[in-house]
């Protein structure tokens, strides 16, 4: 049996990715923030005991990701799938095209929060986890980035935090890329498009189930030559 974890697991794309993987006979390891809140989590744990684990797990707190590790040390993991993130979404002016283009109006808290939440964190959770993935089959890491993480692409001014920690994530990726190549490691950024989550909001183009399927296919289909590389979850790949 194929086995994949899965970092906030309890809505949005995370639930997806556990709603599809636990549906094709994966063993899915669903990690939240307050597993005794994930309801639609808690019915799946019922629904199919055995072969999906909910467990606790801030990324942004090192003591639990470390006791996360902790519970599964020694066990063989196939696919990482890094999805839990912070962003200055919708409600907040971004994907309403309102937001304030003025960096002396920035909340550089909130930035330095997302720096933290969506470029550290998930870099310790690859630090934490990476024994299991090495012993497992696949060997694949995908870390969940954003179209807005692309330097190329972005063409227009504010966003600032989010894009500017999206695009650390990116390097994040490459880097680890290069130094696990030679153990056959594929570790790729990934974006799921302009989706309809609380973060995209309810004007997005794509369905949660749309670009999960999406991201499942581009990673089902990966191969050592497509490490540290940035795809869109439609298969396109993406400019850094």
């Amino acid at each position: 049996m194929s086995s994949v974890l899965i970092t906030g697991a309890n809505r949005g794309l995370g639930l997806e990715f556990t709603r599809q993987y636990l549906k094709d006979g994966w063993e899915v390891h669903a990690f939240c923030r307050q597993p005794d809140k994930a309801v639609e989590l808690s019915a799946m744990v019922a629904d199919s005991p055995g072969n999906i684990q909910l467990r606790e797990m801030d990324i942004g707190n090192k003591e639990q990701i470390e006791a996360a590790a902790k519970e599964l040390k020694g066990l063989p993991l196939d696919l990482l799938i890094n999805n839990a993130g912070i962003a200055d979404g919708y409600g907040r002016g971004v994907y309403e095209m309102k937001e304030d283009p003025d960096i002396q109006n920035y909340d550089f808290a909130y930035w330095e929060e997302m720096m933290r939440i969506n470029t550290l964190a998930p870099a310790k959770v690859v630090s934490a986890f990476l024994g299991n993935i090495r012993a497992g089959k696949q060997k694949k890491i995908a870390n969940l980035s954003s179209g807005l993480g692309s330097i190329t692409n972005l063409a227009w001014a504010g966003k600032y935090g989010y894009c500017a920690s999206k695009a650390g994530l990116n390097m994040v990726s490459k880097g680890l890329s290069e130094w696990l190549k030679s153990e056959q490691i594929i570790v790729i950024s990934l974006s799921p498009g302009w989706t309809k989550t609380d973060m995209g909001g309810p004007k997005a183009t794509n369905s949660v189930e749309e670009s999960v399927s999406g991201m499942r296919r581009v990673i089902t289909g990966l191969n050592l030559a497509d490490s540290g590389r940035f795809w869109n979850f439609d298969g396109e790949e993406l400019p850094w």
